[in-house]
């Protein structure tokens, strides 16, 4: 159509920052696919033939169509532009916490479509950002902390059933455990067993292991266990029971467990972090680890 237009190789090859060569074979390219001549060509002038007027139509329609394609599609296409946000993230976190989180972007923002998957899912495709998990460190790198958005603590909770326990529970409105029978794991009554996310085998002192029954990579095992038993505490990550601690089907024990951390690191990809969409779901990420 260039050449078209201005009846000269050169001339063409200039306006479409090229060179000259590359113009004249790729039209050489066309006329043999096509099995037709397109142009006359003259010394410094190049004119369409018959056979080209009638192809100039067509390629006016495909040059329509590929310029309203690049509209739809591509990057910044209007068929892709809201192409679903793949979130990966650790299987506790897309479980219990990144629901929330996401539920409440979605209501202000029904434009973002979400896909998450668990992290090591297989698929090769890469996710906008990662959400992963770790062991609280003592300290803390300037990369680290930039990626930390929050720590997910541990509780210990137990049965309504759990006649030893239940008592020493805290009561909705408490934040102090002050005033309670015991602020450690040790001091759960001697009676009763631990059950206990696998996770938080390695931070488990001998004495505490001796007395547990049963160690699970499902908190929904775990948590089921406690709920129908009266002499088993369950030791799980705090935000996979808050459903159960506002129903009361699961009681949570006044004990302190700082050394059961685990951070939650938020790994966006570069193009992704300078979205806007990126730093709301990052923000209700952070609030809703706040008010667990």
């Amino acid at each position: 159509m260039k050449v078209a237009e201005l009846g000269n190789f050169t001339k063409a090859a200039k306006e479409l920052n090229v060179s000259q060569p590359a113009v004249s074979q790729n039209i050489t390219a066309l006329e043999k696919q096509l099995g037709a001549k397109l142009f006359n060509r003259a010394r410094g002038e190049v004119s369409l033939t018959s056979k080209g007027l009638a192809f100039m139509k067509y390629a006016e329609k495909i040059s329509y169509w590929y310029a309203a394609a690049g509209q739809m599609f591509g990057q910044m296409g209007k068929l892709t532009s809201n192409k679903p946000i793949r979130i990966s993230a650790d299987p506790v976190v897309g479980s219990y916490l990144l629901p929330r989180a996401v539920s409440v972007l979605a209501a202000v923002h029904p434009e973002f479509v979400f896909d998450i998957v668990p992290n090591g899912w297989g698929d090769d495709t890469p996710a906008d950002v990662e959400i992963s998990v770790a062991p609280s460190p003592e300290t803390m790198d300037f990369w680290g902390e930039g990626k930390l958005v929050g720590v997910m603590d541990a509780v210990v909770v137990a049965s309504p059933l759990n006649k030893s326990l239940c008592k020493a529970a805290v009561s909705e409105g408490e934040d102090s455990y002050v005033a309670k029978p015991f602020s450690t794991i040790a001091g759960v009554h001697v009676s009763n067993r631990f059950v206990v996310w696998n996770h938080y085998k390695e931070f488990l002192t001998p004495d505490i292991i001796a007395r547990v029954s049963m160690f699970s990579s499902s908190i929904e095992a775990v948590k089921t266990i406690v709920a129908t038993s009266s002499c088993l505490a369950g030791i799980v990550p705090v935000f996979s029971v808050i459903e159960e601690l506002q129903a009361g089907s699961l009681l949570k024990m006044p004990v302190s467990l700082p050394e059961f951390a685990f951070d939650v690191h938020f790994n966006p990809l570069p193009e992704f972090a300078a979205k806007t969409v990126c730093k709301l779901l990052k923000q209700s990420l952070v609030d809703s680890l706040r008010k667990v």
